[in-house]
């Protein structure tokens, strides 16, 4: 083929099978994820992907979700084909009594990981949600001719059911908010199991790793969402019953009239605002599909129920500002519709998705309580025209920047390698195989090297069993400091590409010169380079004379999270009080002892407070032991969760409901609880040693000095409770693991071998 040939083979989009799997799809539905769903599938299917869509006979979210109201087979949209299947028949009577309960939860009162409702009736609650065993039995018997599925909302059985039958292609676009029901088991469940994620905001992501952990993260695309206007809304004076656009002073409400969408708050607030300023002309339009109406114009509230696209585009373009109490949103779809029509909007301050945006772009005003709401409108009402136009202005140029349909449709292709198929080629798609020489005894070692085999799994598709003769592979002796060994040569694999991996024990008081360096030194003819698994271990290998050296610090990789947490550890260890966490090896008594009075101290502070010392890791078994005699001897067996070698789940549900990472090990341990801990956004204080420094820097607080430990303990209290602090710590914590992706450390390296092996050949 030649250049030209290849350069227009490329130019051709690939057409790619998609399914979309969505309950209800129609272009007459004006809501949020329905209205979504369909411009996606047009808007993919015009850049080339062949677009099947798997809904249902109901005819909406408002219909009987058992009614199928409209006709089961197949039908045509431009370019999508539309496949409806029948519902199942429900017991309404008992979904109702369950939605009731988990609608009327208090949102305090909802814990990560603890099901809001009992077993029985949250499967009373799935077995009759909108279900449609003729659309599960397709997805079984049609999974294969689909390369890639994307199912939407979350909190319908065809998502629920549909999923784990293609969860190894299966995308979920879950516009998730939160409310109880994303606190049910079986949503958990569906979200580990999808093969990835896509969000429509960057508030909905952050929610999405509070409830699920950080599991998730490696999955998860922020794809946003595209948002279609008229091309000229200006010629739109489109004209409603009995009201008239361009001839009112009004701000509009836009979107389903759900009273879970808070819609009372706002109604609440703008019969305030109206009695404390009688001569405003200011009226509140509600407009959209509703089962009750909040209309009442003797009150300046105009309810014009549902309204078409073009009425829409003309109320959005006359309104003084769109109003949007609700704080269970994934992306608020009418933010972006007023936006680009250059108006601004008042939001609520709660919301972790739309709230943001706001403050971000300062593209309108932000309000939670009755008053400040009141507030809002007063300002709303009294500002110039120019005032309000700057803010729509600056909402307008973010919805043009994150909205935009070609923008957003680039991400879901990267995210579904849909473009041009210009998938990632690898150097080499071969791995490496790894030896160990390590001791019985050092767990430590062993999960380096069992993490570092996990990355390589995942990383490049293989084992790191695996023989291969490719040029650009060679081979890793991880050796432990304690390894026994004398002469390392022996065990040299005879490949060019052969490197070594030290990991050094560097325990209080101990060095690596336990390990004789001579040793080393005359391993360095038989590697091409050698890695270290601390700084403490590279200097090792400095002196040793490696010259080609470098560090692989311990390959803590979130992806091992992605699976549920222990519930019932999780339900326990949220009882109200303030979980002190540490996890590492038990192998310095005097830290340990130190923690212990330290946190004595804390009690004095903050009485309802936990310590869980987790051994992982290297233990000494004497320490251990001696250490479970003091927490008995101090009375503090009540207090004090003392554990050894948990599970994974267990070790997620003790992070995840963790207030602080908590450690004055002086030991130079090979940091992964640190690293452990900045997944799951636990902040740190910690003593100051060469590794604490290496991996956390000025991402948490670092102690130089533990002799007043009561001071250690008011410091420990202060970053418990100053939010601020807290959120500082965060964020800096997030860069910081960056520098430790277990991804870029393994791909680094694979590649390495890569290029050796070239150089080699």
């Amino acid at each position: 083929m030649t250049t030209s040939e290849t350069d227009r083979a490329r130019a051709k989009p690939l057409r790619a099978k998609l399914a979309i799997v969505t309950p209800w799809f129609s272009r007459e539905l004006l809501g949020g994820v329905e209205q979504q769903s369909w411009q996606l599938a047009h808007q993919l299917a015009a850049r080339g992907v062949a677009v099947e869509v798997l809904t249902t006979c109901c005819a909406s979210f408002n219909d009987d979700w058992a009614h199928n109201a409209l006709p089961a087979g197949i039908e045509r949209s431009g370019e999508i084909t539309i496949r409806r299947f029948k519902v199942d028949r429900r017991d309404r009577r008992a979904f109702a009594r369950v939605n009731a309960i988990l609608t009327g939860l208090d949102k305090s009162k909802l814990k990560r990981c603890v099901s809001p409702t009992g077993d029985n009736d949250a499967r009373i609650w799935g077995e009759n949600n909108l279900n449609s065993n003729a659309l599960l039995n397709h997805l079984a018997a049609a999974h294969h001719q689909f390369d890639a599925f994307i199912f939407m909302p979350y909190l319908y059985g065809t998502t629920l059911a549909g999923l784990p039958i293609v969860a190894e292609r299966a995308f979920l676009q879950p516009c998730l908010h939160d409310e109880a029901y994303a606190y049910l088991p079986v949503v958990e469940q569906v979200v580990h199991a999808a093969h990835g994620i896509l969000f429509n905001s960057d508030g909905e992501f952050e929610l999405a790793q509070r409830l699920f952990g950080p599991g998730i993260i490696k999955k998860s695309t922020v794809v946003g969402q595209g948002v279609e206007v008229p091309a000229n809304p200006d010629s739109l004076a489109a004209q409603l019953a009995h009201f008239v656009p361009q001839d009112e002073k009004y701000v509009l409400y836009l979107g389903r009239q759900d009273s879970r969408k808070n819609i009372g708050l706002l109604v609440h607030a703008f019969g305030d605002f109206r009695r404390r300023n009688p001569m405003s002309r200011l009226k509140l339009v509600m407009a959209g599909h509703r089962t009750m109406s909040f209309g009442d114009s003797s009150r300046g509230i105009i309810d014009v129920g549902p309204v078409s696209e073009s009425q829409k585009a003309a109320l959005l373009s006359h309104a003084r500002a769109l109003v949007q109490p609700s704080t269970m949103e994934s992306f608020s779809r009418v933010i972006m519709e007023s936006w680009m029509m250059g108006r601004p909007v008042v939001v609520n301050e709660d919301c972790q998705a739309t709230a943001p945006l706001v403050r971000q772009c300062r593209g309108g005003l932000l309000a939670g309580s009755v008053s400040s709401w009141e507030n809002a409108l007063h300002q709303v009402d009294t500002a110039d025209a120019s005032t309000l136009d700057a803010m729509g202005r600056l909402g307008r140029e973010h919805a043009v920047r994150y909205s935009s349909w070609s923008r957003v449709i680039e991400g879901y292709e990267r995210v579904l390698e849909f473009a041009r198929d210009e998938r990632p080629r690898l150097l080499n798609p071969a791995i490496p195989s790894l030896q160990q020489l390590c001791p019985a005894g050092a767990k430590a070692a062993r999960r380096f090297a069992d993490s570092l085999d996990r990355c390589f799994q995942r990383t490049r598709g293989g084992s790191s069993g695996t023989t291969s003769t490719g040029p650009g592979i060679g081979s890793l002796l991880l050796v432990h400091q304690a390894s026994g060994y004398e002469d390392l040569t022996g065990w040299a694999p005879a490949h060019p590409n052969a490197a070594l991996i030290y990991h050094a024990a560097t325990n209080a008081g101990e060095s690596d010169e336990a390990f004789d360096r001579s040793i080393l030194a005359r391993a360095t003819a038989h590697y091409k380079f050698a890695l270290a698994s601390s700084p403490t271990a590279l200097d090792g290998l400095r002196a040793a004379g490696f010259n080609n050296r470098g560090l692989l610090p311990i390959c803590v990789d979130p992806r091992d999270w992605d699976c549920e947490q222990d519930r019932p550890l999780s339900k326990a260890l949220q009882d109200g009080c303030t979980n002190l966490v540490y996890v590492g090896p038990f192998v310095s008594e005097r830290a340990l002892d130190n923690l212990l009075t330290a946190f004595l101290h804390y009690l004095t502070l903050e009485r309802d407070s936990r310590l869980a010392l987790v051994g992982m890791g290297d233990i000494d078994d004497g320490i251990y032991g001696r250490v479970q005699a003091k927490v008995r001897s101090l009375d503090l067996t009540d207090r004090v969760l003392l554990a050894r070698d948990i599970t994974e789940p267990q070790l997620q549900s003790v992070y995840r409901t963790a207030h602080l990472f908590w450690t004055l090990d002086e030991s130079a341990s090979f940091g992964e609880s640190l690293l452990q801990a900045m997944w799951f956004d636990v902040p740190i204080l910690a003593y100051k040693t060469p590794i604490s420094s290496y991996f956390i820097g000025d991402a948490g607080l670092l102690l130089t000095n533990k002799d007043d430990l009561l001071a250690v303990a008011a410091l420990a209290q202060m970053l418990v409770t100053d939010s601020d602090l807290r959120k500082k710590i965060i964020t800096a914590q997030r860069l910081a693991r960056k520098r430790f992706d277990a991804v870029e450390i393994v791909t680094s390296l694979l590649d390495q071998f890569a290029i050796a092996g070239e150089t080699c050949a």
